[in-house]
Parts: C-alpha cells; structure tokens; sequence
C-alpha cells in the first residue's frame, strides 16, 4: 500500500487551493540581504552532509539532494513535489550530519520544514548533537522544544515553517539533526549559526553519546511526553494572558505554569513498555489542567458542566465548554443494528471528579444491555494531536457506570445503542449524571422503526487483517481471538491472508502437478473466518510457477491445475471458488508491474474455477494501463482519494469497465488514522460505494499498528493505521471503526429502500408514495457525499458531520410509509 499512500500524498497537496503563509520565514528568507536577521553567520552554508538513510521520496528526490539543504535555497511552491526538498517516508530515525570543515562555536541553527496535509505531520522532535575532531557526539537540546518560544506551527491546514533557535552554546565540527519520517519528513534548508569564539576552549556540554540512533530511541517517549506538556503550557499561557481573565488568577496560572515548566527537567526516559499515552500523562500534566480549570472558573464555567456537541466532531482539547451547557440525546434506528450518541461532561473543579452515570427509563431498564456505556479517552498522537478516540467500556460502579473527569478536561461519553428485541416505537428516558456535588439528568430518546436490520448486509467489507499463521503486523497469537470477534461485530465479512496459506506446490516440467500443496495454514485462516462473504489472499506471487517460465503451455498448465486444486479444497470447506479472490501483486502503477500480473491473471481466469483475480490498480493514467492485464481481472479496486482527486476521464476509465461486467470496488490506505475524519474517509466510503454500484469496502490496514501499540504512538516505529486501538494483548474499540461500522449499515438502508421500491411496485403501491421514496434513494446520496470532500480527510476541517445521519432517517420515514402503504385502487 506504501505506493497509494505515497500517491494520495501528492495529490491531496496539489489539490491545495493555494500556498499557505509560511508562519516565520519571511524573517529569514532574504536574511543574506538584511544583515542581523539571523543571530549569527550561518555556518552551513555550502557546508558538505551525510544523509542517513538515503533521500526517497520519489516526487522530489534527485541527485541534487547531496547539496540542496545547506546551499541557501528555499523551495518555493508546494514544498515536498519540488526538487530543491529533500524528503523520506517510513524512515526512523533520520540522520543529517553536517560538517563544518572545523571545530566551530555554534550559537543556534534552524530546519525549514513544512507539513500539515494529507498525512504530512510536523516532526515529534529534532534532536541536534554536536561532535569535534574525535566525532564524540553530545546532545546539544531538540530544535522542536526550543521554538517553543517563538511560536508553533499551525496544527491544520498546509505551511511552511522554521524551527530555530539561538539558545545553543556549544562548539564542535560535526553538526547531527535526527527527526523520523513517520510517514514522511521533508526539509529543503538547514542552517547553522556561529557563536563566540571563546566558547572553543570550554568543554562540550551535554552527555556523550555513542551511538545516535540507539539514543534517540531511548528518548523517544520522554521527548514527546515534554512536548505535550510544552505545547499545553503555551496554550495555557496564551488563554491566561487573553483579555477577561482576572488579573489574580491570571498571576496564579502564570506562576503555576512556570513551576510546573522548572520540572520538565526531572522527566525522565524510564518509561515502562507498556506505558500509554493517555491524558493527562503524569502528575505534572495534571497540574497543568489544573491551570485550566482555573481559567475556566475564572470565565463563569460551572465545576461540571454537560454539553452536547456533533456526534462525529473532533473536540478541540483545551477548549472551554460553553458556560450554560444543554444535553439530549436522541437515536432513530431499526432493531438489530449499531448506532451512538454521546455528551460531554467538563470539569472545571480543582480536582478530578468521579461520576457514575445510569441509563433510566428506556425498556429494559435501568442500563439496558442493549446500551453500552463508554468513556472517551484522549490519547496523544506522534504529531503531538490530542485525539478523543478510544472507546474503552465504562467500568461498572454500583448500579451504574464510573466516569472519571480529571480537571480542566472534557470527558466524552460514548453510548452504543444496539437494540434486538425492544418494541417498535418511540421510547423516552433519561442518564443521570452523579457524583458528589454534581447531579445531571440528560434527556434520551430512541425511536426504533418497525423495519429489522439484517443479520449479514450486502456490502463487502475488510482491510487487510492478515489473521492467518500466528499474525501479522500488530495482529499477535494473543491479540487475535478478540480482533476477529470486534471485526466481525463491525460486518468484516471479507479477511484478508498472506499467501502462506495458498502454496504453489510441486510440478514437473509439463506442469502437471507432482506434489499437492499443504492445506493445513488455509484451514486453520478458514476455521476461524467461518461463514464469510469472501476469503481474499494477498498471493503476491513469483516471477515463475515453480520455475516455470511465465507465457508458457507449461506455465498455463500449471497455473491451472493449482486453481483447479485449491478450488476443490474450498469447496470441501463449504466455500464456493468465487468466494476466493487472490491480489496477485500489489498497487501496480508501472508497466512492469502489469506484465508481472498478466501471465498469472489470464491463466487464473482460463482455468474457469470460479477463483477472482482481485487488483488495486494506481496508475496515474488508466490509459496508460495494460488493457489486457486490466480485462483479465474479476475486480478492480481503485485508491478511493485517487479515484476523487482525479479528472472525470480516470472515473470514466472505471465506470466502463464495471459496466462490461468487471466488479467495482474501493480501498482507502492513508494515515496515521488518528489524523483522519471518521466521518469523511471512513463512513462515507460506503456511500461513495452506493453512488458508483461498487461492492466492497476496504481499509489499510486493520492490523496495521505502526509496530508498536495504538495506545503510544511516541514509541511505534512505524505509522498506525488501526481504526481500533490494537496491542499485542488487546482490541479496544475506536471512533474509526464505529464510523465504518455505521457507513456500512448507511449502504445497507439504500439498498433496503431499493428492494421495498421494487417490492411496492410489485404490489401496485401508491405512484406518488413510491416517487416519494425514489427521490429519497437518489438525493440522499449525493447531498450526504457533496457534504464531505474527499481529499485528504483531517479530521480538523470543518464540515457538516449531521448530513448522513439526517439522510438515514429520510429512509426510515421513505421505508416505514412503503411498508405501511396499501395497494393502490
């Protein structure tokens, strides 16, 4: 998938309507012409660097990259598609180090950097080490901490921005900045600034390190735990110091965030492996929302405060509640499917508050089973982005659930409402909200509509779990059993295998097959995906069939009796063939790639076993692709933000080919999910499927933890693209998957208004009735779609989040008045 993310990168950029204002560089960019713009001579210039590892981003690496950073040239235009950038993905750490020629005092330096869009996130740290002739490195501080001082970068939204500083006072020939790429880090300029020349003759400051890459992942968590801090302390300060705070609360925060600033220093690195990055993170955050909270009384918010804001909207994490907060709670749905609602409680209160909260009133109460109760937990990302997206269930407390609010924070409350058996009709109750002095009563309504919600809908749906042999990615032999019970409670009908559970066999040169492949992995993949919609195989296959050449008779043959063999075992399993869908390579977007695919995909489809050739084609021109390895596909299954961010001719390409008979499908890859809209890139997927009569639904990657665990991105070498928060011994659920949980039932209502249509007219119902629900069916999609843009999909932007839910209930109403409808005289 690294080719689609990559591609979605460019594009979601050059979508941009226009280059954002650097937030610093005006300072520095004609500083050669305006002397003192800089706090020394830059020492860097034309200064020769080593790269570790190699540039290869491939819209802008290029051999001038050996060069570009230290020559005084900024990119100009949208900074990572120039040549004069130099850019990475997926590399940790990344190692600049440049050499001076001598031993010199260094007073500061800066990295110019950009970020912001499609995936592109501000870098964590970066940290700069200072060597002399011996190449002895110290630590020398993190450029990223002390710019603090001077400002952050815009958190949304595409810019430019220099970290610098000039509080440096070191010395030393060999100059290291280490950042990672997590997914991507680009830089076109580095500078470096000269400071006294008595500084020469003192000692290096800083502790000796032998080696960088070992120590710069040692202080991973510690460094991202203080930038937390850091950052929430400017934000702080900034709200402290804004017109209408009084000014004696304003010197007691100010003097609080001073204090608990003079402590940064005794975080240390011994973090335990299973910390999680859950805020607050420690005692001195804590301390910081304390400042908060104050700040929030001090502006007339009450010590609890219950508030309503959109379902599917990203809560700003410092934001003050609205003083008179108002709650109520209503869920239209139908019996046997999966729908939520949520408030918000915020403790302005010294101390953190423990609530218990009841469910009253609704059948089956209090607390029906059919309401599950969680608790929104913020936890902080690698771009330092504060998320509310862990659903972790409520503990029980008494007769009720125990919420836990610490100060100067919004507690989310998440309600999943699945209803089996509860009557038809409109039933009110209420949650009360308790603990100590505070008491709430929240009203709730929930509608259930006389219509039932299938047990198995109709569209397919999965993302590369990979739950085969022992698993894969963060998919461990612990973890498993639960994640496929959360897939399949989220409509997974669709897992996905490597190809160690499909083996080639043996054959002679003839390629009659010999010996007969193993079974057993597929088996065991089989036996715990019981009763699915489809079984799809990453196969990425070889250059030859056991050494026999592509294109051959001998080839062809063999091809054919594996399919023919591995259809005959599937079927013994209870499995059609055409059940099986094999991705013969990955992402092709090259001609090679297609001439690899081609052999292998024309002689699957000449078996005539019913096995699917299953391709995600990314070529930027579907002109430009083979049109026979193309033809010789059962499924295509296009980059669904390639799909939006391209002309009419590359939909056109697609809606040609599903027209001949080919199935449609769609797949999204891009990342960290944390950074993502639920709503726009998970939900409205399904949407999108409906509109252009695809019928899959796919995600990278259900499995996909970055290496390390959803709960502490500051430690995951790689990026997560889990839309639940996934650890080698645990699943808990996350906004991003409700929200694919939810886009599936959304499809699932149209295609249920389809069939009552078909099923009305059958019945000589109503015209007017039936035109009614017609234009229901074919406005409701487009109006939610039009609503949420495609490209790039943060989860910052502003939109309407309500349309989908508001269009649903246009088709409950549409269903419920067919149902209800007589056949007409």
């Amino acid at each position: 998938m690294r080719y689609a993310i990559a591609l979605t990168l460019c594009l979601s950029l050059m979508a941009a309507p226009a280059l954002a204002q650097d937030n610093n560089y005006d300072q520095f960019k004609d500083a050669p012409k305006r002397p003192g713009a800089r706090p020394g001579e830059n020492i860097a210039l034309g200064a020769p660097y080593t790269l570790q590892p190699g540039p290869d981003y491939q819209h802008c690496t290029d051999p001038g990259d050996a060069t570009q950073l230290t020559d005084g040239v900024y990119s100009e235009g949208y900074f990572w598609v120039q040549k004069s950038t130099v850019g990475w993905r997926g590399e940790n750490p990344v190692i600049i180090t440049v050499d001076l020629g001598a031993d010199r005092p260094i007073c500061g330096a800066s990295y110019h950097t950009a970020a912001g869009v499609a995936g592109v996130t501000w870098p964590a740290v970066i940290y700069v080490f200072v060597a002399g002739e011996d190449k002895v490195f110290h630590q020398a501080g993190d450029l990223v901490a002390l710019s603090l001082s001077r400002g952050l970068p815009a958190p949304d939204g595409y810019s430019t921005y220099r970290y610098w500083t000039d509080a440096l006072h070191t010395h030393g020939r060999y100059v290291t900045f280490v950042t990672s790429a997590q997914p991507y880090a680009f830089v076109d300029e580095i500078e470096i600034y000269e400071g006294k020349a008595e500084w020469l003759g003192e000692p290096v400051p800083g502790a000796a390190v032998k080696d960088i890459g070992e120590f710069v992942k040692s202080l991973g968590v510690q460094s991202a735990v203080v930038r937390r801090l850091q950052f929430d302390a400017q934000e702080i300060r900034q709200q402290a110091e804004a017109p209408g705070i009084p000014d004696a609360v304003r010197s007691e925060v100010l003097a609080e965030l001073e204090a608990v600033t003079a402590e940064f220093g005794t975080i240390g690195t011994g973090f335990e492996a299973d910390f999680r990055a859950i805020l607050p993170l420690n005692p001195l955050h804590a301390r910081l929302l304390r400042a908060e909270a104050a700040l929030w009384r001090a502006q007339g918010i009450a010590p609890l405060t219950v508030w309503q804001s959109d379902l599917w909207e990203r809560l700003p994490f410092l934001a003050t509640p609205p003083r008179k907060g108002k709650a109520r709670l209503r869920v239209d749905m139908m019996s046997n499917e999966y729908r939520a609602a949520s408030f918000n409680l915020s403790n302005a209160a010294h101390e953190p508050a423990t609530l218990g909260v009841r469910v009253v009133g609704l059948p089956g109460g209090p607390n029906p089973p059919y309401v599950t109760v969680h608790e929104v937990l913020w936890t902080d990302s690698k771009s330092s982005r504060p998320v509310p997206a862990a659903l972790p269930v409520a503990p029980q407390q008494g007769d009720g659930y125990r919420i836990e609010v610490p100060a100067g924070i919004t507690r989310q409350v998440w309600l999943t409402f699945h209803p089996e058996d509860v009557p038809a009709g409109t039933h009110k109750g209420h949650i009360e909200v308790t603990g100590g002095p505070h008491r709430a009563r929240i009203p709730v309504t929930l509608k259930i509509y006389p219509s039932r919600f299938p047990d198995r809908p109709s569209l397919h749906f999965g993302g590369w779990d990979y739950t085969n042999g022992s698993g894969h990615r963060g998919v461990t032999p612990e973890n498993m059993d639960a994640l496929i019970a959360h897939l399949r409670e989220h409509y997974v009908d669709s897992p996905w295998a490597t190809n160690g559970v499909m083996p080639l066999g043996q054959y002679d040169s003839a390629g009659a097959m010999t010996t007969e492949p193993s079974t057993a992995a597929f088996d065991e993949w089989a036996a715990r995906w019981p009763d699915c919609g489809q079984y799809l195989v990453f196969s990425n296959v070889p250059d030859t069939m056991a050494g026999l050449a592509p294109g051959t008779p001998a080839f062809d043959a063999a091809v054919k009796a594996w399919c023919e063999f591995w259809a005959g075992h599937v079927r013994s399993l209870g499995i059609e063939p055409a059940q099986l869908g094999l991705l013969v390579r990955d992402e092709p977007h090259q001609p090679e790639h297609d001439a690899a695919i081609l052999p292998w995909a024309k002689a699957i489809r000449a078996a005539g076993t019913g096995l699917r050739v299953w391709e995600d084609p990314c070529h930027t021109d579907m002109a430009k692709a083979d049109p026979e390895m193309i033809a010789a596909c059962h499924v295509l299954c296009p980059n669904r933000p390639r799909f939006f961010s391209a002309d009419q001719a590359y939909r056109d390409y697609y809606i040609a080919r599903r027209d001949q008979g080919t199935t449609l499908e769609f797949y999204s890859c891009s990342g960290p999910v944390r950074y993502l809209d639920p709503y726009s890139y998970h939900r409205i997927q399904a949407w999108h499927c409906w509109q252009y009569e695809a019928k899959g639904s796919y995600f990278w990657a259900f499995g996909d933890n970055g290496g390390g665990s959803s709960w502490n991105e500051y430690a995951a070498p790689g990026t997560d693209y889990c839309p639940m928060f996934l650890d080698d011994t645990s699943v808990t659920a996350g906004k991003h998957m409700e929200a694919c949980r939810e886009g599936i039932e959304d499809y699932e209502y149209l295609a249920m208004l389809e069939a009552a249509i078909e099923n009305a007219e059958s019945r000589g119902v109503c015209r007017r009735r039936i035109n009614r629900a017609r234009a229901v069916l074919t406005q409701a999609p487009a109006r939610v779609t039009a609503a949420a843009p495609v490209p790039g999909h943060p989860w910052y932007k502003e939109l309407d989040r309500t349309v989908a839910d508001a269009a649903r209930v246009e088709i409950l109403e549409a269903l419920t008045a067919l149902e209800k409808a007589k056949r007409r005289r």
